[in-house]
């Protein structure tokens, strides 16, 4: 998948702010002012590479991803922070295998261990380790002096109480340099602050696609029962496309548009999308806003035509669909397909109350949504056709994502059981 619209630094930023603070505003908070802090502190080292400082301030922003899938935040906002363990696993495992940042991921995983620990530690890189110890002050600066409320001086003298064992003394006197003696003025200043400093370098278009896809993955991180549903959305929809002779523009913008269609899931409870049964219609209703907050997320950032793509796959051709009550006059083939290709996709896929459901099932159930009017019949004709060929090119492009969840999960049960925060000697075969 390559993004064709265009989308500069700033909307991505925008993009992913507005993602991941309906998980829980206050990492997202946490996150800027915790960026910008690591840029004050590393200005003297890349004052001459902003391509390197904006990476690393842009992975200090997502530094608490891996929490949106423990319940961890809480314990996080405090100064002393012990059994936070699971949060830096799973973050250091997102940023490796879902990110453009992936040779920086180490140092998500030591964010939270002791200089003491890591000083001598030879299954790390020493740029890593240090790096590590600059997002963990960074850190605690905040968590002080945002959270706990303490001033510059108070926060100055648990720095310095900690030096040599919590803290590398380098990055503790690289911290001390710097004027933080103001807290930020609000969220805004510290998001408009990071803002600037990451627009300096443009991102390539690949890039663009590579953030789009990791904040797209952050879904499918939060739920297991989901973790093929984007891709194979996608793949269906692509197929349907190519057969029914769309050309290549036509093809890419259907792609991006699956691709995105459930961005908003990312703000729906995961005790919803896990919900072992049927959804009560009070619960079904919470479920319904996803596209309301996909558009929300996407603002004026995401062009016209892959926007609607995405956010038109729950209306129906008889108006009875959501979230506009749209008919057949409004929607474009290409919504119809996205529409099609997601019924077949949560049919074929496992859920936590439910197997997936057979050739012969799916097709008979598509069929009756033909015949009632609510999904288009060309499509549904094609793809009953062609479903052993779409379904066995699904197979394939999923199979990469599942091998990369497993790894993911064998990684997570493999560190966590070998090391604790401070302990990393198990480690080198892992990283």
């Amino acid at each position: 998948m390559q993004y064709t619209g265009s989308i500069d630094n700033r909307g991505i930023l925008e993009i992913i702010r507005r993602s991941c603070s309906y998980v829980d505003a206050r990492l997202m908070n946490h996150g800027y002012r915790v960026a910008y802090i690591v840029s004050e502190m590393l200005k003297p080292y890349f004052h001459e590479d902003a391509r390197k400082i904006r990476d690393v301030c842009f992975l200090s922003l997502l530094h608490d991803i891996g929490a949106y899938k423990t319940d961890e935040i809480s314990k996080m906002l405090q100064f002393d922070t012990d059994d936070v363990l699971a949060h830096s696993v799973y973050g250091y495992l997102f940023i490796k295998y879902f990110s453009p940042l992936k040779n920086l991921a180490g140092a998500i995983l030591l964010h939270h261990a002791t200089w003491q620990v890591l000083e001598h530690s030879e299954a790390f890189p020493k740029e890593i380790r240090l790096l590590a110890q600059v997002i963990h002050v960074a850190d605690r600066i905040d968590v002080a002096m945002e959270v706990q409320h303490m001033t510059w001086e108070e926060t100055a003298v648990l720095l310095k109480k900690e030096s040599g064992t919590k803290f590398s003394p380098v990055i503790t006197d690289l911290a001390l340099a710097c004027d933080f003696h103001t807290p930020f003025e609000g969220d805004t200043d510290a998001e408009s602050l990071f803002f600037q400093l990451f627009s300096e370098i443009p991102l390539t278009q690949d890039e663009i696609t590579d953030y789009l896809k990791m904040l797209i993955f952050t879904i499918d991180f939060r739920s297991r029962h989901t973790v093929t549903h984007t891709i194979t959305t996608t793949t269906i929809s692509a197929e349907l496309a190519k057969r029914m002779g769309m050309n290549e523009e036509e093809c890419n913008q259907i792609i991006c548009g699956s691709m995105l269609h459930d961005l908003g899931k990312i703000g729906i409870p995961v005790e919803i999308l896990e919900y072992p049964g049927k959804l009560s219609p009070q619960a079904m209703n919470i479920m319904r806003t996803h596209v309301d907050i996909t558009e929300k997320i996407f603002g004026d950032v995401i062009k016209d035509t892959v926007k609607l793509l995405a956010l038109r796959h729950h209306e129906k051709l008889d108006g009875s669909g959501y979230p506009r009550g749209l008919a057949a006059a409004d929607l474009s083939t290409g919504e119809r397909i996205v529409a099609i290709a997601d019924i077949i996709s949560a049919l074929s896929g496992t859920r936590s109350y439910k197997t997936a459901f057979s050739k012969d099932k799916i097709c008979t159930i598509i069929t009756e949504m033909k015949d009632a009017g609510l999904i288009d019949a060309d499509i549904v004709e094609l793809m009953i056709s062609d479903y052993d060929e779409i379904m066995e090119e699904t197979r394939i492009q999923c199979q990469p994502i599942l091998d990369i969840y497993v790894l993911i999960q064998k990684d997570f049960d493999r560190i966590s059981q070998a090391m604790t925060v401070d302990d990393i000697a198990g480690m080198k075969a892992v990283f």
